[in-house]
């Protein structure tokens, strides 16, 4: 400790003589990492880095792709949302009507155009060219003609049209059933989609949806009775985009805030002792740094994302509070001294207490680098190398130019010691002043023989040696952390996708609507087998069909073989019709026999054998569930699907995907292993790096009191606060672990950098000891704390005006952080303390009185 504040020192005094060198570098490199802005590209697929890299939906969902019409891996989607304006029922000929004229005007006039031609969209659709919505609304409009149900029958999620099955649950929602059939809908859905698998599919989708999304916004408007909402990929993240455009501008709020707060906080009077000019650098310095890592990890072919946004917000906020320590520093250091020595004390006083939080920073966000979660990943490595690059840049850019800024102020100092009038010093007064340790002893008064005015520090740490105070704070502290293990089982791990849009957008309301359809009604799963399993074999038959009755009889979200399309019943019926003289599942003769019963080729995939014969080499079907009322019940209905699928394993291949699974179902299931596991890994680090800068473990369990502390009420606290624990709020609570060492770490740092040395000089002293020592900290870092704690909240004050869940998860664990933080570090933290030391006291006074076996023997 002592070898890393004699370094600083020596460094300190390095700067103040080279300060140009250290200033010029760190803008170089900043002016060279523009470089890498041309290399700027996005990735905010929601689908993607929200999902679980390790993950079964991943593999599941793979497993699918090879079924086209199942997957849609090579088609994007458009889907229309079709309402009444009063919210009333749409199944009216009037309505349908309507929405039969809209539909036939796209399909028939809107086309895409790549650049070179017009192509309509029939040609565009590829797979899904036979699904027509046409079709669909011609049936709804016959069932309402067709009373007696004698040829249509409206049933969901399967429908029946002149004794053939038609499926509806991509089409119809909000309904009331009666009687098992549709008598009510409040909710048409329309889907368009294009092949982007074709030349320029890409840009012809682009076109079409822009045709698409402009043509139903027109009509929506001129409509008296019928809304239109577009729900794509496309839209989905544009609206998360939309968080980031309107959350910058608030930055440049943010920067005038704590620049304000940095002016008041740090004027002095005289005025040239003021500090007006670092406070203007100190918010420069994290800038360049954030300038400097985009540019970096830009050039590097890292993507930009939404939830980067509030990087900027947490670097300044983190590099301001730097700024605080290094100043604080500087104004304790000894007037009349020269530049170099004084700037080295600066450093000295303020360097290793910097490194110890900038580390710990660091490398708890650091720990993030091997989360499962995409996005957690990028999170944290934008702001590691931020947090990391702003540290270099604080200790030579922003000290070099604190140098610069003060010469003046040096310089009236030193004139005015220069003309103090000299007072003589007795020998004995120059042999207190040469013992660091005895000069302490001069000043150990009790309360009562106070001669000074006490100042409300000291008043301050006197009230904490009360056993009023002990006891007031220690009851506090138990019941917080009862109260968070009382709530911390109950909070929720729930994800809902309108999280991840601004409150009013439009996609808020439309993200909800079609979650709740997808949950309440036509949670439609695919199930993929591939390979083709030996169908020849009666008894494989037997056990598929039993694997598919146990899926589709699932207890509560499963409805019996009406919800399922299996094309292997139906080819099924037309075996026991025709008999069993011919060899219909032998799997050279199935695909001319599936061809000849005129059955739908979209279910099944086909390859040439060695025989050059075609044959069916896999297959899909569906299974409609319902009743899911959120995502929690979807994850422990998939663990159970998987545990069905598992026990036929030997029998089939079987991979079962739904796109809600992948995100946000498994996504919010790992959140809480991911939270549990970076807390574990950063307390652990955290404990290791202060015992290697400290070198105390009284201080390792003091600070990691502190974290689990924190931490635990970041969490119970976030979830009164109407936060649940998903992936978007994993990011900001891993944010609170590094946020919770910096104040605990500034703390420990200067309590114990000022042990003495020789314990035996403090016993007649005890209560002067932790009083003194406390009042060097409080001196030393309680002010800079409180600056950093309340930057940190003003901080975020203007994100308040971003009316989006992940802004606000971002701003309310800040704030949380900052006054947790500050509670643990100026009151929790000095009573430990003295806790700690009224033990090993009262320890030391038993030894002092337990009679020895020498004492005894010289007794006797």
């Amino acid at each position: 400790m002592r070898k890393l504040e004699r370094f600083f020192d020596w460094y300190g005094q390095f700067v103040a003589r080279k300060p140009f060198f250290f200033i010029l570098i760190p803008s170089l490199l900043t002016i060279l990492s523009t470089y890498g802005f041309l290399s700027f590209h996005t990735q905010d697929d929601i689908w993607d880095i929200y999902a679980p890299t390790n993950g079964l939906s991943r593999v599941e969902e793979a497993g699918i792709k090879r079924f086209e019409y199942a997957s849609g891996s090579h088609h994007h989607r458009m889907q229309i949302l079709v309402s009444k304006k009063n919210r009333g029922n749409i199944l009216t000929n009037e309505a349908l009507g309507e929405v039969s004229q809209a539909h036939k005007f796209v399909a028939d006039n809107i086309t895409a155009f790549d650049g070179t031609r017009h192509i309509a969209y029939k040609n565009l659709c590829g797979v899904y060219c036979n699904d027509s919505n046409a079709a669909v609304l011609a049936f709804l409009q016959a069932t309402l003609n067709d009373t007696s149900r004698s040829s249509f029958k409206l049933t969901f999620p399967n429908a029946e049209a002149l004794q053939k099955k038609i499926f509806v649950g991509y089409s119809l929602g909000d309904l009331k059933i009666e009687k098992g059939y549709v008598t009510e809908a409040k909710m048409v859905v329309l889907h368009y989609m294009v092949d982007t698998s074709i030349p320029n599919g890409r840009a012809l989708a682009t076109d079409f949806e822009n045709k698409v999304r402009a043509f139903f916004a027109s009509i929506s408007d001129l409509s008296h009775h019928i809304k239109y909402s577009v729900l794509s990929r496309t839209r989905e993240l544009e609206e998360q985009r939309a968080i980031t455009i309107t959350s910058l501008p608030f930055l440049g709020l943010t920067i005038v805030v704590l620049t304000c707060f940095m002016l008041v906080t740090l004027v002095r009077f005289p005025l040239y002792t003021s500090q007006h000019w670092q406070s203007i650098v100190g918010v420069l310095s994290p800038g360049m740094a954030l300038w400097t890592t985009t540019g970096l990890l830009w050039g590097i072919g890292y993507p930009f994302s939404n939830i980067l946004t509030v990087v900027p917000f947490l670097v300044v906020t983190i590099g301001i509070d730097d700024a605080f320590l290094i100043l604080a520093g500087w104004r304790q250091s000894t007037k009349g001294e020269s530049l170099e020595v004084r700037l080295g004390q600066s450093v000295a006083i303020s360097g290793a207490s910097v490194t110890v939080t900038s580390v710990t920073d660091v490398a708890c966000f650091a720990t993030g680098l091997f989360s499962n979660m995409p996005v957690v990943q990028l999170f944290c490595l934008y702001t590691t190398v931020a947090l990391a690059i702003d540290f270099i840049y604080q200790m030579t850019f922003f000290t070099a130019l604190v140098g610069i800024f003060v010469r003046k102020q040096v310089d009236i100092e030193k004139e005015l010691v220069k003309n103090e009038p000299k007072i003589e010093k007795t020998k004995e007064e120059e042999g207190a002043s040469s013992s660091s340790l005895a000069s302490l002893l001069t000043f150990v008064p009790t309360i009562s023989q106070e001669a000074h005015t006490r100042s409300i520090l000291e008043v301050f740490i006197d009230f904490l040696h009360t056993p009023v105070a002990k006891l007031a704070v220690v009851l506090a502290f138990i019941g917080h952390i009862l109260i968070c293990l009382a709530l911390v089982s109950h909070v929720n791990t729930n994800f809902d996708m309108e999280n991840l849009y601004l409150e009013d957008s439009p996609l808020t309301d439309i993200s909800r609507r079609m979650q709740n359809f997808v949950l309440g009604e036509a949670f439609v799963v695919n199930f993929g087998v591939y390979p083709m399993p030996d169908f020849d074999d009666e008894q494989i038959r037997l056990k598929f069909e039993e694997m598919v009755k146990s899926l589709e009889t699932m207890p509560k979200y499963g409805a019996g073989k009406e919800n399922t399309n299996l094309w292997i019943r139906e080819y099924s019926n037309a075996v026991a019709f025709w008999g069993e003289t011919e060899d219909f599942w032998h799997k050279e003769d199935m695909v001319n026999n599936y061809r000849e019963y005129g059955m739908d080729e979209k279910y099944v995939t086909m390859t040439n054998d060695t025989n050059g014969d075609e044959i069916i080499d896999g297959f899909f079907f569906t299974i409609t569930y319902r009743n899911f009322t959120n995502f929690l019940e979807v994850e422990s209905f998939l663990e159970d699907r998987r545990d069905i699928l598992k026990n036929y394993s030997t029998y089939f291949k079987v991979f079962s995907h739904h796109p809600f699974e992948k995100v946000p179902t498994e996504s919010a299931a790992s959140a809480p292993f991911n939270f549990i596991s970076t807390s574990v890994s950063a307390v652990v680090l955290m404990s290791l790096l202060v015992l290697v800068f400290i070198m105390n473990f009284e201080a390792i369990i003091s600070v990691a009191v502190s974290i689990v502390s924190i931490c635990l009420g970041i969490v119970v606290y976030l979830h009164l606060w109407n936060v649940n624990l998903d992936a978007v709020s994993l990011i900001s609570m891993l944010m609170s672990i590094g946020f919770s060492v910096d104040y605990s770490a500034h703390v420990c740092y200067h309590y114990f950098a000022h042990v003495h040395e020789d314990e035996q000089l403090w016993r007649s002293h005890n209560y002067a000891e932790t009083r003194d020592r406390l009042l060097s900290t409080f001196r030393g870092v309680a002010w800079p704390v409180m600056q950093s704690g309340l930057s940190t909240i003003l901080g975020m004050f203007p994100l308040m005006f971003v009316r989006a869940y992940v802004v606000a998860v971002f701003w309310k664990t800040v704030i949380l952080v900052g006054i947790l933080g500050m509670l643990h570090a100026l009151i929790l933290l000095p009573v430990i303390f003295i806790l700690t030391h009224d033990i090993k006291l009262l320890f030391r006074r038993k030894r002092a009185v337990a009679p020895t076996p020498h004492s005894m023997e010289l007794a006797s």
